[in-house]
């Protein structure tokens, strides 16, 4: 929250593009990869209400854009791919600071990775980790 306040107290040109899957991303990714998807409390949002479950956006948590905008930082949430150039274009085409959030699958992956104690020989560049490494 400071870095919204100190771009919105300093009008500073700062845009802010969160990708949200709602979970510890690349710590699930190597759950995922190396432990058989065997989670250790890596979701980030409320348990009765998972919105990766229920796909509705009052279950998003927390409201990044609403914390935005209680600085005085536009700010948009995405949930489709398809919305996403317009979305960066208003956010570029918008003056001063903003804040777009992007809600992507938890079970999108960020390739390419190199596993740990690995090589570049090593990389991973496909899969979701349900093939075997």
């Amino acid at each position: 929250c400071q870095e919204l306040a100190t771009i919105a107290i300093e009008k500073l040109d700062v845009k802010i593009l969160l990708i949200n899957n709602q979970h510890l991303g690349m710590v699930m990714q190597w759950e995922d990869r190396f432990y058989k998807s065997n989670r250790a409390h890596t979701y980030l949002g409320m348990r009765e209400a998972e919105y990766h479950e229920t796909n509705n956006v009052a279950d998003i948590y927390p409201d990044f854009p609403k914390m935005a905008e209680s600085f005085g930082v536009p700010a948009k949430r995405i949930l489709k791919k398809e919305e996403v150039r317009g979305a960066i274009r208003e956010m570029l085409d918008t003056p001063g600071p903003y804040l777009l959030e992007v809600m992507t699958p938890h079970v999108e992956h960020v390739l390419p990775m190199i596993p740990g104690g690995g090589t570049f020989k090593d990389i991973i560049t496909e899969g979701d980790g349900t093939q075997k490494y």
